[in-house]
């Protein structure tokens, strides 16, 4: 019998999550219903719990490194108490150090870069993709020729 995935998806306040939202309700090629969720704020922990569990790892972002490895070391806290096999996330810094948490204990990356990226990748995308089993753009253009960047097609 095989064994069912534990799967977290997370998500930052304002676009991203509305996008992973909309993936997760739109969409009918999920390996199944997430397990746990991780995001940045309470607001949006809130919004979330009807859902499942929540987890709130805060904001942080380059500017702020200290408030980034605090992040980290939350992240990587959740990620050896709930060991997700499986991590999709449409990103945010925080987002970017739970997955590296996550990675440390064995699960798959699956980063969705936010479709507001036209120009370039993000940062926490360029970041991920260097670790990530799977990193998606939503642009065909930021497809990188070593495929470490796809484009499968539009997302949302």
């Amino acid at each position: 019998m095989k064994k069912r995935l534990k799967i977290c998806a997370g998500a930052s306040a304002g676009g991203h999550l509305n996008q992973l939202l909309a993936l997760l309700d739109h969409s009918d090629n999920w390996p199944g219903k997430p397990d746990f969720y991780v995001t940045t704020l309470k607001v949006v922990a809130n919004r979330l719990k009807e859902r499942g569990s929540v987890y709130i790892i805060g904001e942080a972002n380059r500017h702020h490194p200290l408030l980034g490895i605090m992040v980290f070391l939350r992240g990587l806290k959740i990620a050896f108490r709930e060991r997700p096999d499986i991590v999709i996330t449409t990103g945010s810094m925080p987002l970017a150090f739970f997955c590296l948490s996550s990675k440390l204990f064995g699960a798959r990356i699956v980063w969705i870069d936010s479709i507001a990226n036209i120009e370039r990748l993000s940062v926490s995308g360029r970041f991920v993709r260097k670790f990530a089993d799977v990193c998606l753009t939503q642009w065909p253009y930021l497809a990188s020729p070593d495929g470490s960047v796809q484009y499968v097609g539009e997302i949302l």
